[in-house]
C-alpha cells in the first residue's frame, strides 16, 4: 500500500497523459492553419514587394523629372525587379546606375507571371515617364503571384499605362 506523506505533491500518470492528449489534439488543428497563414504570407510579401519597386520607381521618376527603368533580374521576373535611373543617357544599365534591387526568394514556391497586353512575359522591360506614366509595357500589364495551392488563393498587379497601379486578391490559380 502506497503512502503520502504531508506537504507531497505531483501529478498522476494518467493525468499526465491526458494533458499530452489535449495538446495533441490542439496541435493537430492549429498546424494545418499555420501552413496557410505561412503561404498567405508569403504571397503578400511577394506582392508588397513587387508593387513597392514599381512604387518607387514612379515616385523618382517624377522627383528627378527624368525616365526611371524598371526591369526583370536575369530576365525573368520571378527572380526580382531592378530600378535604375540611366545617370549618361547610353540606354543601357551600367554600374553605380542601380536605385533599388528587389529578389524574389526563388525557393518560396512561388509561381510569377508577366503579361503585357495579353502576352506572357518572363523578362519585363519598362520605364516611368517624368508625368508618372508607363513607356514600353504596352496598355496594361499583369503580375499575378501564385502558390502550390489550388483555389482563390493568387494576387494580381495591374499595371496601366497611366501608371496606375491596382492589386486584387483571391485570384483562382491551377
Amino acid at each position: 500500500m502506497l503512502t503520502f506523506r504531508a506537504g507531497q505533491s505531483g501529478f498522476t500518470l494518467v493525468e499526465l497523459m491526458m494533458v499530452v492528449a489535449i495538446l495533441a489534439i490542439v496541435m493537430s488543428i492549429g498546424v494545418p492553419s499555420f501552413n496557410s497563414m505561412i503561404k498567405n504570407n508569403r504571397l503578400s510579401a511577394a506582392s508588397n514587394d513587387i508593387a513597392g519597386a514599381l512604387h518607387y520607381a514612379r515616385s523618382e521618376a517624377v522627383r528627378r523629372g527624368r525616365n526611371v527603368q524598371v526591369e526583370a533580374l536575369d530576365n525573368n521576373l520571378a527572380n526580382g525587379l531592378r530600378v535604375w535611373f540611366d545617370e549618361n543617357n547610353d540606354g543601357g544599365f551600367d554600374a553605380g546606375e542601380e536605385l533599388r534591387v528587389v529578389r524574389l526568394p526563388a525557393a518560396s514556391g512561388l509561381v510569377i507571371k508577366g503579361q503585357v497586353d495579353s502576352t506572357t512575359k518572363t523578362d519585363i522591360d519598362m520605364s516611368y515617364s517624368p508625368r508618372g506614366a508607363v513607356n514600353g509595357a504596352g496598355n496594361v500589364m499583369e503580375v499575378t503571384l501564385c502558390d502550390d495551392r489550388a483555389g482563390n488563393h493568387g494576387k494580381q498587379l495591374r499595371l496601366l499605362a497611366s501608371g496606375v497601379l491596382r492589386a486584387s486578391a483571391g485570384l483562382a490559380c491551377n
